[in-house]
Formats: C-alpha cells, structure tokens, sequence
C-alpha cells in the first residue's frame, strides 16, 4: 500500500520521522544529520521525507514544537491536581527531571539545539510556548511570595535560576548510575528552598505522592499521543 493512502497512515509515517530525527539530534548534534542518513535509517526516500517537512530546519521545528506541546500538556493536568505553591514548585521540578529520563531523546535533542534558531521565525511558535511555560514557574514563584511561604525575590532571575540547573543536567546524568532523578530534584529542592542553611528541614519530606503523579502524568500524555500517532487498523 502507499505511504499516503490515508490520512492515518501519513501522520503515522511523519511521526515516524520525527522520532528517528530526534534520536539521531540526540546522539550526534544537528549538523551532524543528513537527511540523506534520516531517510536511509527510515528505510524512505530522501523525497519522502522532504514531502512531509520540506527542510532539516522544519524537522527541528517540529522536534522542538512537539516537547514543548508534551511539557505544556503534563504541567497542566499536574497542577490542575495540586494546591499550594510548595507542591507546585516541588512538582514542577520533578517533572522536569522525570521527563528528562523518561523522555531522554527528545530532551536531548531539545536542549542541545535550544539556541540554534531562538531567534528565527521559524521557531515563533516554540518561543511563544517556552515563554508560556516559564511564566508558568514564575507564576508560581510570584503566588508563594504573595503568600509568604518563599522570601521576596526576583521572580524572573529565580525561574532563571531553576531552569539553568534543571536544562543541564542531561548533560552529566546517568541513567544508569546510583543517583536517581528524583534524589537529584530533592537535592535541588532542598538548596533552593533554603540555601546551605545547616538549621533548614528538609524540604522534600512525604513528596513520594507528587512523583508519581509526575510519572503518571508523563506516561498519561505519552500514551496518548501514540494513540493518535498510531496507523487505523483494518
């Protein structure tokens, strides 16, 4: 059967090549991906992968485009089940993290490219939704400092702040290794909350509930975007 006899088939086809684009962002960066090799992966042809995109840039757009829509989704329905600025705060770096492993490719390839087109046209919609999640931190860093459960504070430079430890730490992390992603939210939890203060609580305690639903929440928005990625059975 041809690859565009449905309209199914065709968005099965297109999410087919973005997965194997961000896989391959991932591993070696984006200069180092022809779209000659992307298609020779995908078993296509070089045309039938410009059909649905048209140009590398354009593919890159959509891997970007794609993770912010996934991120927007998950904080949502997150938030939505949580009160408190703590626990929002405290949710909103774990999912961070979490998605970082359970999202690893994807994340990857998102943040080692984050600067390439940040100020092309291109990328409007992918800034309009990385600003919408930022306001989104710094929106709940202004209700805890309205409230008095953080100190005042810039709330710009704090966002600024948590996303440069957050955005990075791909970078030295081991999936493999014996720290997992949620010692390390915790960890940064606990310094952010209250500096290197030796007479501190910690501020972590009973957040066992708040990571799993992280996890099922990532996993939730996962399931359903293979659902409508995925061919019409006969």
């Amino acid at each position: 059967m041809p690859e565009t006899s449905t309209p199914r088939k065709r968005a099965s086809r297109r999410g087919e090549i973005v997965e194997s684009f961000t896989r391959m962002v991932a591993e070696n960066g984006y200069d180092a991906v022809a779209i000659r090799d992307l298609a020779e992966d995908l078993g296509m042809s070089k045309g039938t992968v410009l059909h649905h995109f048209g140009s590398k840039d354009r593919l890159l757009e959509e891997v970007h485009s794609t993770y912010m829509r996934r991120r927007l989704d998950e904080i949502a329905l997150i938030l939505a089940e949580l009160d408190g600025p703590q626990r929002r705060l405290k949710a909103m770096v774990f999912q961070n993290l979490i998605a970082m492993q359970q999202d690893a490719d994807a994340t990857r390839a998102f943040a080692r490219e984050i600067v390439r087109f940040s100020r092309e046209d291109l990328m409007n919609d992918v800034r309009a939704m990385r600003r919408e999640y930022f306001d989104t931190l710094r929106g709940i860093l202004d209700e805890g400092m309205e409230q008095g459960a953080f100190r005042r504070a810039d709330t710009t430079i704090v966002a600024l702040q948590l996303f440069g430890m957050m955005n990075w730490t791909w970078t030295w992390f081991d999936p493999a290794g014996e720290v997992s992603v949620e010692s390390i939210a915790r960890t940064f939890l606990d310094t952010v909350l209250h500096g290197l203060d030796s007479g501190a609580e910690p501020a972590t305690a009973g957040d066992a509930e708040l990571v799993e639903l992280v996890r099922s929440t990532i996993a939730s928005v996962a399931e359903r975007e293979a659902a409508a990625a995925a061919p019409a059975k006969a």
